[in-house]
């Protein structure tokens, strides 16, 4: 957080976390769900992702778009949308439904994230080794 694009990007990180709560807290109001409880367990799902995020950005702030991408549709699914989707109330039978789905996109796509993450690794450290051979 040295330079003021890094110091923006974080500006701009807490904005996103602060509009999530916004709109978790509008949709309750709205449609009558807002308790406590309720409440405190959106702000904890919310949290719980923008804290990978966080994590993500300071374990590797170099993270390419690919896997960028990947990782945020995982957090997405299984944090934010829920909490998000609480906010509407009670809809018989969406859970089991949601996390049937969610789980098997959220599976897929952080195999990928490893899958890619692993190989890129594999590349770098082969490329060293296929400059120092020669080819006839």
């Amino acid at each position: 957080m040295k330079t003021k694009d890094s110091q923006s990007s974080w500006i701009a990180f807490g904005l996103f976390y602060a509009i999530l709560l916004l709109i978790v807290s509008v949709l309750d109001t709205v449609n009558h769900t807002f308790s406590l409880m309720f409440f405190i367990a959106q702000v904890g799902l919310i949290t719980v992702g923008v804290g990978v995020f966080a994590a993500a950005a300071v374990i590797a702030p170099n993270l390419s778009a690919t896997l960028s991408i990947l990782l945020a549709f995982t957090v997405g699914i299984l944090t934010i949308i829920p909490a998000v989707l609480m906010g509407l109330g009670r809809i018989p039978g969406l859970w089991p439904q949601y996390f049937y789905i969610a789980f098997g996109m959220a599976a897929g796509s952080l195999l990928t994230f490893f899958s890619l993450w692993y190989a890129r690794r594999i590349t770098t450290e082969n490329q060293s080794d296929l400059e120092k051979k020669e080819f006839d």
